[in-house]
């Protein structure tokens, strides 16, 4: 795949075929917030018609990247190409701040560091005043606004379960990449993970060396920090000796399973072809009997997952074997998350979150399940900003309590013949 973002600006016909997909055009209406509009900019930029200002790099950091408009250009156009050509040139002519600089550069890398900072804001979120629904907490005006945000846990999913996790035949043998919001948050999805592959005769590894997929790094535009963290993750995959890498987080498996080619080529191909989404894995490598419930599930499609990597049946197919599956109305339509653009654009997050909210709502689910952990947290915090009865969960967590293993599935089968 080419990386010059200039052979991609030529194909754009300028047809404005991006204003019917892009999340924050919708909501904004303005030019300069969707695919077209900033592609004008990037080529004004690079005929030196214009400089580098606040404005420009407000409209670069309004980019969700969630690629809808790749996903349908009639040109082909790979706009990820031409925005991260952007972030980089914001980076170099404006500068990155100081603080995420410190926290890519030093923090990022060095996995003890980045415990310490955790388990000091872990310690400040229990001595902090904050309302509570159900597991997220609603801080102080002064703080992320009218936010609610899920607790950190107390020990990290590497932690508690980095090492080998061995079965007694094992069919395969798999690297668990965490990502961070697993690491430090959802941990229970880990453990979920963990759980299922190995009562499906997969031995699972935790690899205690990885670190974050550095999509926070390339979002601000640190080429450095972000080579130096997928370095160190490919030292920490290839070193575990795997039939397969998988994630549990829509960002982390596409960054993985492309970004890093971006920047490793070659040397991440194979371990690229190894990269698989959780229910991806699972739907191709094994098989498995579930007790369905009563509960009725829907699913949301996270950016990521549906759009660059064209997985979508693959979650819903368990949802259906897993309990009542009834469709989202516009499951794949952005929630609204999205990292360093919720930080700096939490008024459209929450104006995107809302729709998100309605649909669900109007579903009647008991659980609402999405395959990333970021669309798990902002489901959550609309759900309790509305004080909905209405679970926000990863997928794989509903499998696990459905999934029938060993000998009671051994039975189930031995009484479906006998019937």
């Amino acid at each position: 795949m080419s990386l010059n973002w200039e052979e991609e600006i030529a194909k754009c016909s300028m047809c404005g075929k991006c204003h019917s997909v892009c999340p924050v055009y919708l909501e904004t209406g303005e030019e300069s917030m969707v695919t077209r509009g900033r592609i004008s900019l990037a080529i004004a930029l690079r005929d030196h018609q214009i400089t580098m200002t606040e404005a420009l790099k407000d409209s670069v950091f309004s980019c969700k990247k969630c690629l809808r408009c790749c996903k349908i250009c009639p040109s082909d156009v790979n706009f990820e190409i031409i925005i991260q050509h952007l972030l980089y040139s914001v980076a170099e002519e404006m500068g990155i701040p100081l603080l995420p600089k410190l926290v890519f550069r030093w923090v990022l890398p060095r996995r003890w560091l980045f415990n310490l900072m955790l388990k000091c804001a872990g310690i400040g979120q229990k001595i902090m005043p904050a309302k509570e629904r159900g597991l997220m907490r609603h801080l102080p005006m002064m703080f992320l606004g009218d936010r609610w945000i899920p607790t950190l846990s107390k020990d990290s999913a590497l932690k508690q379960f980095g090492g080998v996790h061995k079965v007694a035949n094992p069919k395969m043998r798999v690297a668990f990449f965490t990502g961070c919001l697993i690491n430090y948050v959802y941990t229970d999805i880990a453990e979920a993970v963990i759980d299922v592959l190995n009562r499906l005769d997969i031995e699972v590894v935790v690899p205690k060396k990885q670190l974050c997929c550095s999509i926070p790094a390339l979002s601000l535009g640190d080429r450095k920090a972000a080579t130096t963290i997928m370095f160190k993750n490919q030292d920490a995959m290839k070193e575990e000796k795997v039939d397969a890498v998988v994630a549990a987080c829509g960002t982390c498996t596409k960054a993985l399973k492309h970004d890093y080619l971006h920047v490793l080529e070659d040397s991440w191909q194979e371990m690229s072809d190894k990269v698989y989404d959780i229910s991806e894995f699972i739907e191709k490598f094994t098989e498995y009997k579930t007790e369905p419930s009563e509960e009725k599930l829907t699913y949301h499609d996270p950016c990521h997952l549906f759009w660059a990597l064209d997985i979508h049946d693959q979650p819903r197919d368990q949802l259906k074997r897993s309990g009542n599956y009834v469709e989202l109305e516009g499951a794949s339509n952005c929630c609204g998350g999205g990292g360093v653009f919720t930080l700096l654009h939490y008024d459209l997050t929450v104006k995107i979150m809302n729709k998100k909210i309605d649909d669900i709502e109007k579903s009647g689910a008991d659980i609402v399940t999405s395959n990333c952990p970021g669309c798990v947290m902002q489901i959550s915090d609309g759900i309790a900003g509305r004080d909905l009865n209405v679970k926000a969960m990863h997928t794989i967590q509903v499998l696990r309590k459905s999934l029938i293993d060993g000998s009671k599935r051994q039975l189930k089968e031995e009484v479906e013949v006998a019937s």
